[in-house]
């Protein structure tokens, strides 16, 4: 912007001086053809024709600059005789009504060797610049400002889309797979998200068949297992030879373990249901965990363990109590039964800056580091830990209620044992 308005000042100027020089050309035509003995008269003639606004000052010097006659009373330095036309201040008589601040000054030699100077006013059309100019330096602010105040109306509502886009795909991240972009507008954000919102339908109904699928065969399977446990449990073991009796215990513990497993799969799609949330209260950190710590300090000290505690926080979470107990005495439960007796298992809850931390921790044998995200799959068991009963399926429901709630949790070295962290607190900031 201040490029084109420096061009067209530029421009202006020259057109000024190119006039003023024009004009200069033609007065020196008209005193070049007067005789020498002439020109001071006509010089007189002209100053007393324009002594109420005048427009050209004259003055004329001998050779060596010194004056003879004209309102100019000194040779304009710089200007040479029948040279270019410049920009000076020429030294004016006292009379002279006005004092121009912009003159175009030319000097022409005579047949006699004097030396003609004309120096031409130019204020009006120097005014005339300043006022175009101006008027283009403000018409220039104009646009700017209002090019300025327009994208900024565009921009803030181009924000306040991508405001909602993340608001929804947070929600999105959080489990609630039912939300959808915003498809207002016809631009490239409003294809997106048709787009995006044509995926998640689509991946909704995919998720939504398997999970029924799932959710269909537990149940349906359920019903025959518990048949078959009521017929083996009928079957009398006093009536069975020595070698059937194993036999059909061990067919009732396979049993209840296949009933466990389809209540584990059903309560894992109960804690998904996003729906949950409705129920969410303050939760005392402290009590919650004294209560699951006065429940399983019995079972550590019939395992020959040693239970800690150490609750050092204070306040309170949004969530579900009975989900969140269920947690703490999955956590718990694991960690009295991989520990071997005379091992040790702490509970602990910490202040942080975010949230309070509940910490459970022990000197078993631990997860190494390449299995430690695949525990929480359904059913994985580890190589170290295949010996001790278990459906592998504690982990995978402690995972999704730490996903309802949009908190954290975190597995790492005890040195030795398993390290259990749980941040309490949400993972993704709403706007």
């Amino acid at each position: 912007m201040s490029g084109v308005v420096y061009l067209n000042y530029w421009n202006s100027a020259s057109y000024t001086a190119t006039q003023a020089d024009y004009n200069i050309a033609w007065q020196f035509a008209y005193f070049s053809a007067l005789p020498v003995n002439k020109v001071p008269m006509q010089i007189a003639a002209h100053i007393r024709s324009e002594m109420r606004r005048p427009i050209n000052f004259y003055g004329l010097f001998t050779g060596d600059h010194q004056r003879i006659t004209g309102d100019i009373l000194a040779y304009p330095e710089n200007v040479r005789p029948d040279g270019d036309g410049i920009w000076s201040k020429p030294v004016l008589a006292g009379q002279t009504a006005v004092h121009p601040e912009y003159l175009r000054t030319k000097a022409m030699k005579l047949e006699n060797g004097d030396i003609l100077v004309v120096s031409r006013d130019v204020d009006e059309m120097a005014r005339l610049r300043a006022y175009m100019l101006g008027g283009l330096v403000w018409s220039a602010a104009i646009v700017v400002l209002g090019g300025l105040a327009i994208g900024i109306l565009v921009s803030s509502s181009q924000l306040r889309r991508v405001r909602d886009v993340r608001r929804v795909v947070q929600q999105i991240a959080m489990g609630d797979f039912e939300a959808r972009l915003p498809q207002a507008g016809r631009d490239e954000i409003a294809w997106l998200s048709i787009m995006v919102n044509h995926m998640l339908d689509e991946m909704s109904r995919l998720m939504h068949e398997v999970k029924g699928a799932c959710d269909g065969i537990a149940h349906d399977l359920r019903t025959p297992v518990i048949h078959i446990r009521s017929l083996l449990a009928r079957i009398p073991a006093g009536q069975l030879s020595q070698a059937h009796a194993p036999l059909l215990e061990q067919a009732r513990e396979e049993t209840e373990d296949v009933l466990q497993r389809f209540a584990a799969i059903m309560r894992i799609s109960e804690i998904e249901s996003i729906k949950r949330k409705k129920g969410f209260s303050d939760v005392d950190v402290d009590a919650l965990c004294r209560k699951a710590a006065d429940l399983y300090q019995p079972v550590a000290a019939a395992n020959g363990l040693t239970f800690r505690i150490d609750l050092r926080a204070r306040s309170t979470i949004r969530g579900d109590y009975p989900l969140l107990f269920e947690v703490l005495a999955n956590l718990l439960d694991n960690a009295i039964k991989f520990t071997p007796e005379g091992g040790c298992v702490l509970l602990s809850a910490e202040e942080g800056h975010d949230g309070p931390t509940i910490v459970v921790s022990d000197s078993g044998p631990g997860i190494p580091d390449a299995e430690r995200s695949a525990v929480f799959q359904r059913f994985y068991r580890s190589d170290l830990t295949s010996v001790v009963p278990g459906s592998g399926l504690g982990l995978s429901i402690v995972q999704a209620v730490v996903r309802l709630h949009d908190f954290s949790l975190t597995l790492s070295d005890a040195h030795p044992g398993l390290c259990v962290r749980l941040d309490c607190w949400a993972q993704f900031k709403r706007d």
